[in-house]
Formats: C-alpha cells, sequence, structure tokens
C-alpha cells in the first residue's frame, strides 16, 4: 500500500518524525507525487516550515527514513515567490501542528 505513491510504512514513519520535531509546524508535498503524476522513481518534494537554525538535522533524519527514495527539501522560510507560488497552488499539506 502507498500513500501518494510512497510506501505506507516510510510514509508513517515521515510522519512520526515530523510529530516528533517540536519546531516542525507544517510539511507540504509538491510535485508530481502531489499531483499524482508520480512515478515509481520519482523524487518525494516536501516544503518544511521550520523553526530553527539548525536544517540539517532535519535533511538527515528524512535521509535516514526514506531510505532509497530521492528527495528534495525546501524550507519555507527560504522559498523565492516563483516556487511559493507554485507549492501554495499544487502542494498538499501532509502534517500541520
Amino acid at each position: 500500500m502507498t500513500t501518494y505513491g510512497i510506501n505506507q510504512t516510510v510514509f508513517e514513519r515521515l510522519m512520526a518524525y515530523f510529530q516528533s520535531e517540536e519546531e516542525i509546524r507544517r510539511v507540504i508535498l509538491f510535485g508530481s507525487r502531489a499531483k499524482g503524476t508520480a512515478r515509481y522513481n520519482s523524487d518525494i518534494d516536501l516544503c518544511i516550515d521550520y523553526t530553527r537554525k539548525q536544517k540539517w538535522k532535519v535533511i538527515d533524519a528524512i535521509d535516514e527514513i526514506v531510505g532509497i527514495y530521492s528527495f528534495d527539501v525546501l524550507f519555507a522560510d527560504s522559498l523565492n515567490k516563483e516556487i511559493a507560488q507554485q507549492i501554495a497552488r499544487d502542494g498538499v499539506v501532509i502534517y500541520e501542528k
């Protein structure tokens, strides 16, 4: 079983991680997985609203969780206008405190 084309176990582990991090306020899935056009080898595109400066810790944790999936993480506080508009238009909120 999959959620947005992501293995259910991997998706559940991501959700558990997001819940465990006090500073993660919201996570938006965007790109082909949010649009429903992902292929088996599509990456996971995430936009994370995170309040701490040590963002590399979030990236390391996600890397460990997703395993073979490739992924891109953008942080909400550093988006350019064009990407922010794309995420607002096509993104799906998958986690929110």
